[in-house]
């Protein structure tokens, strides 16, 4: 859960909302005319988001170089890809209805 406050309110309180979003873990979402335009978090919950931005970046660099990689070695043409997914999915469930009898 968040708590909102006005950029006003967090002109007048700027310590204690910080001690609020360092103490209490909660992110504190600031509006201007009643729209939100930032968020005051913790220090830690900062870290803590750098750190998933980087692995999520790590993983989408590892899977654009994967698929690089395999594009050398594919030949199918898109239909050719649908039909090997679209048999895929057909064997799936196939497979999910034997189990369930």
């Amino acid at each position: 859960m968040s708590k909102t406050i006005t950029s006003t309110e967090l002109q007048k309180k700027t310590r204690e909302m910080i001690d609020w979003a360092r103490m209490e873990g909660e992110a504190i979402v600031i509006q201007t005319y009643g729209k939100p335009m930032a968020a005051l978090v913790s220090y830690d919950e900062y870290q803590n988001y750098l750190q998933y931005k980087q692995a999520r970046a790590d993983r989408f660099a590892l899977l654009r170089e994967t698929a690089a990689d395999n594009e050398a070695y594919n030949s199918l043409t898109e239909a050719e890809a649908m039909a090997i997914v679209e048999q895929t999915r057909q064997e799936a469930h196939e497979d999910q209805s034997g189990r369930m009898e």
